[in-house]
């Protein structure tokens, strides 16, 4: 089993509206404030095609959208089966257990 946690990191302290999907599942539409989490729990396909999607949405700005969980990208990078992504106007970051703790790896949004 894999775990993702979003969590609501925005500047400016703004409600987040979140929604995400895969191939198979829509998992709805939540609202985060701020440092608050919303928690994914799924089973990675074998031959690494696992992929979940979500659109971020704050304030009257546009929909954006990013890939919370790319198998490829992330099998190797998340600690123990846990991801953990901080959401940030300028794109999510993830703090990744082979870098320095204090390190995050950013992300921009997809286009």
């Amino acid at each position: 089993r894999t775990d993702v946690f979003i969590t609501n990191n925005l500047e400016g302290r703004e409600d987040l509206n979140l929604h995400c999907k895969s191939k198979d599942d829509d998992l709805g539409q939540h609202l985060l404030h701020i440092n608050q989490s919303f928690k994914m729990r799924f089973q990675t396909n074998l031959f690494y095609g696992t992929l979940f999607f979500c659109s971020f949405e704050w304030g009257n700005g546009p929909v954006l959208h990013f890939d919370v969980y790319d198998q490829i990208r992330d099998e190797n990078k998340c600690d123990d089966n846990v991801c953990k992504w901080y959401v940030h106007k300028d794109g999510p970051c993830r703090y990744e257990p082979q870098l320095d703790s204090s390190d995050r790896k950013c992300y921009p949004w997809n286009h």
